[in-house]
């Protein structure tokens, strides 16, 4: 690394050049101490200097202590106020010292900034579904959070509510074989398929690795299979990478939701017909009702 005008300049603010310097003089006080007394010839005897030497030995390690906790009170205030932050209260930003050029101002400002833009990121999206950020649809949160009684229900306007859970089989393999980056591709490439084919509706998400669910409202049951057998043969001709066509199956699980039932327990009938599926349809590739 090159020693130039700028490297010397943050040296000099360092808070470890000051750290160094204090240690360094209040170390050396004794012998300063010392060479005082025989130099002004006040005491040679062994009790007076004996009690010059302590003497100077506590004053410098009084002032190194009260050094150290002068430096140190910004870091100590910054890890207070994180510390209350985490635990769900107000990040007191005007409690810290943010001014100067040593690492602790120049970390506190740092922290100050991200905490600001992640407040102003949480205020944006606030209220608004989560993203899954592979596949582009809503994530497992965001899904659990959906209210079914804002949709059409049978008990309200005669209108089905069916919820479709599938799992993509093969990923894990896949992974293993070819590597993260060609399992997340295939990952993007089913995100592709289910909006072809699932929009305009609104409610898809990955709720986990290779669990998808596809929320219907007002249609039929036949739409219904048509959409999910669609979603499956595309998904069995995605050819990604290294991938032949037929190396990725999707298994379908269906459940049509009865009077008002919550999104978590529509979500468990839905995975029980997929494990149905899964255990008396061998091929992966057949779509059971609950």
């Amino acid at each position: 690394m090159v020693w130039d005008g700028t490297n010397r300049a943050n040296w000099r603010r360092s808070i470890v050049l000051k750290i160094f310097l204090i240690c360094f003089v209040c170390i050396h006080i004794p012998l300063i101490a010392l060479l005082l007394n025989f130099g002004t010839g006040t005491g040679s005897d062994a009790w007076s200097i004996g009690l010059v030497v302590l003497g100077a030995t506590l004053v410098g390690t009084a002032a190194c202590l009260a050094a150290m906790w002068w430096l140190t009170l910004p870091l100590r205030n910054l890890a207070s106020v994180i510390s209350r932050y985490r635990a769900g209260g107000v990040f007191a930003e005007e409690q810290l010292s943010k001014y100067g050029n040593d690492e602790i101002a120049v970390v506190t400002r740092a922290v100050c900034g991200m905490v600001g833009e992640i407040s102003a990121l949480a205020e944006r999206v606030e209220g608004q579904p989560a993203l899954d950020p592979l596949t582009g649809l809503l994530n497992g949160s965001a899904a659990y959070s959906v209210q079914l009684p804002y949709f059409p229900s049978d008990s309200v306007g005669g209108t089905a509510i069916t919820l479709a859970v599938f799992e993509l089989e093969g990923i894990e393999t896949l992974g293993a074989r070819h590597g993260r980056e060609t399992a997340d591709l295939a990952l993007v490439a089913v995100g592709d398929v289910v909006r072809r084919y699932f929009l305009p509706r609104q409610v898809a998400a990955r709720m986990s690795g290779t669990t998808f669910v596809l929320l219907f409202s007002g249609d039929t049951p036949d739409a219904v299979f048509a959409c999910c057998e669609a979603i499956r043969k595309s998904v069995a001709e995605l050819e990604v990478g290294p991938l032949a066509a037929g190396s990725l199956r999707v298994t379908f699980g269906i459940a049509v939701r009865q009077s008002s039932e919550p999104i978590a327990d529509l979500l468990h009938k839905a995975d029980m017909a997929l494990f149905r599926a899964k255990d008396m349809l061998r091929t992966g590739l057949e779509t059971l009702r609950s």
